[in-house]
């Protein structure tokens, strides 16, 4: 049971790091060269959930600046569709992990109250 509430934990913990990471490439969608990070879980030998961050090495989109035309400048890489869905899915994650827990806790109250 306590395993259980652990691992449950943990996907928590996961889910707020990959919304940390979407706030983080959302927030710096305007700057240029920026490089997008994804937040990937991987399950841990523990029976969890553990993040992995990646850089995404792909170019942003080429333009020019009103000062020096002649001179292409990179745009940030971040696509603001792909963050909402990673954020979704991650509050999702959430969610899951907490009624997870909800539902341990009213099984455990059930065994207590059955040894009285």
């Amino acid at each position: 049971m306590i395993a259980g509430i652990a691992s449950a934990l943990s996907g928590i913990q996961a889910g707020g790091r990959i919304l940390s990471v979407g706030a983080h490439n959302i927030a710096n969608m305007q700057t240029e060269d920026f490089k997008r990070t994804r937040a990937l879980p991987v399950e841990s030998a523990a029976g969890g959930v553990t993040v992995t961050l990646d850089k995404d090495v792909r170019s942003g989109p080429q333009f020019f600046s009103n000062e020096v035309s002649f001179i292409p400048r990179e745009g940030s890489n971040v696509d603001l569709g792909e963050e909402i869905i990673s954020n979704l899915q991650a509050k999702n994650l959430i969610e899951a992990n907490i009624a997870s827990i909800r539902i341990q806790d009213k099984v455990l109250g059930a065994l207590l109250d059955i040894t009285e």
